[in-house]
């Protein structure tokens, strides 16, 4: 069951977009998969599951298989910061709760599956890598939390992108932990920047992106895809 934990170098970068697009192509690949979002922010729920128009209705959509289970576990009105959406409710996002979460969901789906067959669980966080969901807790520690795993980190193919990815990619290295695929999505209205960000990536040594995905294009999803199928990935199994 391997497991792909979608970050992002901020907020708007196109985590959804890359997450649903992912799952929409494993799906056509003919494998198991499912998307979920433990922590939500800006939305009402309805009846304990997130109604049309969300991420985690949408990435629900996009996988062949859906969580049994409310989903998100966490869903926040208010459209702001995890941790003070949380604050403003009374709420504490535990990191702890969005594993055993996440943990029940995929055993509750497993059972539906051949036992020969892998279910690949696509699992998109709040914000940008390093956004607080509590006090003494990012999105950083609720991805280390759920290792093993593949992180793919997305990054909007725009102007600043590579200020952006540095950054993360510093921060991420004194974590102790950096990303296995890095997206570049073009989730903003395009700049001068857009379309040539990946080879300056490239070209500066900051890093080489595995997809990039165009205005309103997902086809460069399949690059990712092709290596995640490619690849082992012992460790996120």
């Amino acid at each position: 069951m391997p497991r792909v934990i979608v970050l992002g170098c901020g907020t708007g970068v196109g985590k959804t977009r890359v997450s649903s697009a992912l799952l929409r192509e494993l799906r056509a690949e003919g494998l198991a998969c499912i998307g979920l979002k433990p922590i939500e922010t800006g939305i009402e729920p309805i009846s304990g599951l997130a109604g049309p128009g969300s991420d985690a209705h949408l990435l629900a959509a996009s996988g062949s298989l859906a969580a049994a289970a409310p989903h998100p576990l966490y869903a926040l009105a208010e459209p702001i910061s995890p941790h003070l959406a949380a604050r403003r409710t009374g709420t504490q996002i535990q990191v702890s709760a969005a594993r055993q979460w996440l943990e029940n969901v995929e055993s509750a789906v497993t059972p539906h599956v051949a036992p020969h067959r892998a279910i690949w669980r696509v699992i998109e966080t709040a914000g940008g890598v390093f956004s607080p969901l509590a006090s003494d807790a990012t999105n950083f520690d609720l991805a280390t939390a759920l290792d093993p795993a593949i992180w793919v980190l997305v990054a909007s193919d725009s102007l600043g992108v590579l200020h952006d990815l540095t950054a993360t990619l510093v921060a991420m290295r004194a974590g102790g932990r950096t990303p296995d695929h890095v997206v570049l999505s073009a989730a903003r209205e395009p700049d001068a920047s857009t379309g040539s960000n990946a080879a300056e990536l490239r070209l500066l040594g900051i890093t080489s992106p595995t997809a990039v995905l165009g205005r309103h294009q997902d086809a460069g999803i399949r690059d990712l895809v092709r290596s995640l199928l490619a690849t082992p990935h012992e460790s996120a199994f």
